[in-house]
């Protein structure tokens, strides 16, 4: 290799020469550095082939889906929210307004009809983790699609499953407007709690035999966090309380869902404590538990504004 300078114009130049050997050098290594960028663009190119097969191949799904089966009365609830119940072709007894609508019963969540199922040809089928894994498994064997929904821990968890919900539906762009408009609306209200200052202790009962409370880690214990509240429950990891160790705890608030209809009955139990907050400032109140413990927006909207109104008051 030789350099010489061209210093016409006042400019410094320098010039490479290479003799025939280096050229072939170089050109190998030239070769060599392209096949390896066409490499790696191959395997970027097959990848990104990869994902967008999947992605039309998802598409091409949810919007070829005409027969959904709920196993849940929470999912059969967004199906009606996103706007889709008229793919809705089963249900369980539980699930009222699809049953009123005459949609076919299938069972519970826990106890399904498998043959029945099938014989309806869902191209969908949406269940929640209560229904048994012998059924779940039974159903994928005979063919079906059986997407399994844990349950929700926490207010953001709802919206990403109804959000998944309708994709697997065709529904996406109705998910997406109605949770954005419930998370504007469950903002502002938590911006109300923020002035709550006194941090009540609360006490949200599920149950009566036995006794049986919202713990931490799951969405209800967001209605108590959002109003700036204590859970009395914290720390426990089962939902079994007694009637003694309640009292012990003092609650400043109780709220008693209405589920089995034993609310009113609690509540009058609770009332008959003088010596405990809650009672002494005519703070026990009754909650639906038809929102409350549905792990919808908009019923997770209307059970925090209840709580909110609880605290607040």
């Amino acid at each position: 290799m030789s350099f010489f300078q061209d210093k016409s114009d006042h400019c410094n130049i320098a010039v490479i020469s290479t003799t025939k050997e280096e050229k072939s050098d170089y050109s190998k290594r030239e070769i060599s550095q392209s096949c390896l960028f066409r490499n790696d663009r191959s395997g970027f190119h097959k990848l990104l082939v990869t994902v967008l097969l999947l992605f039309l191949s998802f598409f091409s799904f949810s919007q070829n889906v005409k027969k959904v089966i709920s196993l849940a009365p929470s999912i059969t609830e967004n199906i009606y929210l996103l706007g889709a119940e008229d793919k809705l072709v089963g249900c369980t007894s539980y699930c009222t307004q699809a049953v009123s609508d005459g949609v076919e019963q299938i069972g519970s969540t826990v106890d399904v009809n498998v043959e029945k199922i099938f014989a309806l040809q869902p191209d969908l089928v949406l269940t929640m983790l209560m229904t048994k894994h012998q059924d779940v498994e039974a159903m994928k064997k005979l063919g079906l699609k059986v997407v399994v929904i844990p349950s929700p821990k926490s207010f953001d968890e709802i919206c990403k499953q109804t959000l998944q919900i309708g994709k697997l539906v065709g529904a996406e762009d109705s998910a997406h407007k109605i949770i954005q408009q419930i998370k504007q609306s469950v903002d502002s209200l938590k911006q109300k709690c923020s002035a709550i200052q006194n941090h009540p202790k609360i006490f949200f009962q599920l149950g009566s035999n036995p006794i049986f409370t919202v713990l931490e880690n799951t969405f209800m214990n967001d209605y108590i966090l959002f109003c700036n509240g204590e859970n009395i429950a914290n720390g426990m990891t089962k939902g079994t309380m007694t009637r003694e160790s309640i009292l012990l705890k003092n609650p400043d608030i109780i709220i008693v869902a209405t589920m089995g209809g034993f609310g009113i009955k609690e509540q009058n139990i609770w009332e008959s404590y003088h010596g405990i907050s809650a009672a002494k400032n005519d703070k026990v109140f009754l909650i639906d538990s038809e929102t409350a413990c549905s792990p919808t927006p908009v019923a997770f909207l209307k059970a925090f504004t209840d709580v909110y109104k609880f605290v607040s008051q």
